[in-house]
Order: structure tokens, then C-alpha cells, then sequence
């Protein structure tokens, strides 16, 4: 029997969807902060449930983006290849390590990522290349990599990173970054959920209202994404990273001191 409490996280989970994927950042990075501080459910669940539901959000855009042919093919493999290894590990040491420790690490890279982003997007610099020059994947394996540890650790990590990495360093397209990073993201999510959903970690009453939200507003976001100039997809992709930065910088905060909790 569905349980209708979470059916607000519905519309919520469209207009998320809708900005992650047209803008080329994980959904999961607000969806927790929202499960843990608004539904009052534990950490561990929340960064669970909401890697689930970027689960199939990702997965909704980036097959409207394939569809689009927006996808940039040449060294998706490797790429691949990279992340994945980045997941297993990320799930050993997320049995190891304090998740707190691990999300100030991850605030601090998520911080420097979205201050050059948004520096590059008000001095109008983007990249115009359809394709990623050879050898791109080889040369940055282990960004790529510490992205897939990231994600499995703390649920943030694959987008945040690959989208810049991509754009900056692989000079593709604001568009085509966007796409080919929320491809990735897609992938290793499954990776992770898979685990998680073994050990117990979903909220499945959640994912009901949240991942069927963002499937829809996905496919709408991708669809849509090239109606937006660059200089304003690049805006929002920073002013969300930020927000999610300071967020992980507060829960470590908190963690180290409680009392100092909102």
C-alpha cells in the first residue's frame, strides 16, 4: 500500500531534476540535505535515498540526451573504467572512515570546482570542441577516479567534477559537458544504489515520490537545456555547487561541533 506522507517530494523532485540535468550537476546533492534536515531521516538513508533517486533521474536525461545525440562517445569506456574503480574503492573506505571527514574533503574540492566555474562563466570562457581530444581519459584517470570515491562516499563527486573536468580541460561544449557528465554520473549511481540497496540503505517510501518526480522533470531538463545560454547554465551549475560546499562544510562542523547545530 503506498504511504502518501512524502507526496510533496513529487513537484519538488521535477523542478530539481529539471536544473540537475540541464545544468550538469548531481540532484543528490540537494535531495540529501533535504531528506536528513527536512524528513528527519538518518544520514547514512539520506545519502542512500538520494543517490537512488539521482539514480534514475540521471539515468532519465541521459538517455534523452543519447536520443539528442549529445553525448560525447570517444573515451566513455575509459572513462568508465576509471569511475567504477573510483566506486569500489570509495565503498571500502566508506566502511572505514567517518562519512564527516569524508564530506569535508569533498565540500573543499566541490568549493574550488565552483568558484572557477562561476569565475570562467562571468569572463564568458567555455569550451567548443564536439569531441574530447585522445589520450584525455589517460591523462586525468585519477580525477576521474577520485570522482567514482567521492560518490560512493559521500553521493557527491562523478557530476560535480567531470562536468568541469570535461569543459575545461577537454574544451567540449557547455552542452555536451553537461550531457557526457550526467551519462557518467548515471552509471556509477547504478553502481553504488546496487549496494546499497543490498545492505538496506533505501528509503524505498521516499523513492517512490522522488524517483518518479525526477524521471519526468530529467527527461524535461535535457530536453529543454539547449533553450538556455551557456553563461546561465554555468551560473546555476556554480551557485548549486556552492551551496552543497558550504553544506558539507557545515555538517563537519556540526560534526566536530554539536552545539553549534541550527
Amino acid at each position: 500500500m503506498i504511504n502518501w506522507e512524502y507526496w510533496y517530494i513529487f513537484p519538488a523532485s521535477v523542478i530539481i531534476a529539471m536544473t540537475a540535468n540541464a545544468t550538469g550537476f548531481s540532484g543528490g546533492v540537494i535531495f540529501q540535505p533535504f531528506f536528513y534536515f527536512g524528513l528527519n531521516v538518518p544520514l547514512i538513508n539520506s545519502i542512500a535515498t538520494g543517490i537512488a533517486t539521482e539514480t534514475l533521474g540521471m539515468t532519465s536525461g541521459a538517455l534523452r540526451y543519447a536520443k539528442q545525440k549529445m553525448l560525447d562517445r570517444t573515451q566513455l569506456k575509459s572513462l568508465l573504467l576509471y569511475i567504477s574503480l573510483g566506486v569500489f574503492l570509495g565503498l571500502f573506505v566508506f566502511s572505514f572512515l567517518p562519512v564527516p571527514w569524508l564530506r569535508l574533503v569533498v565540500g573543499l574540492v566541490v568549493f574550488a570546482v565552483a568558484t572557477c566555474q562561476l569565475g570562467l562563466a562571468l569572463k564568458n570562457q567555455f569550451g567548443s570542441r564536439a569531441q574530447l581530444s585522445s589520450g584525455f581519459a589517460k591523462k586525468y584517470w585519477l580525477v576521474f577516479m577520485s570522482a567514482g570515491c567521492f560518490s560512493a562516499c559521500t553521493g557527491t563527486g562523478v557530476a560535480e567534477v567531470s562536468q568541469p573536468m570535461l569543459e575545461q580541460k577537454g574544451k567540449l561544449t557547455n552542452l555536451r559537458a553537461n550531457a557526457t557528465a550526467v551519462f557518467l554520473e548515471a552509471c556509477a549511481d547504478w553502481l553504488i544504489s546496487l549496494f546499497n540497496l543490498t545492505w538496506g540503505n533505501i528509503s524505498l517510501d521516499v523513492l517512490l515520490f522522488s524517483g518518479t518526480g525526477v524521471i519526468i522533470g530529467a527527461q524535461l531538463g535535457a530536453k529543454y537545456a539547449y533553450l538556455l545560454p551557456a553563461k546561465l547554465l554555468k551560473v546555476v551549475f556554480s551557485v548549486a555547487l556552492l551551496s552543497v560546499s558550504l553544506f558539507y562544510l557545515y555538517t563537519f562542523v556540526v560534526y566536530l561541533y554539536p552545539q553549534s547545530a541550527l
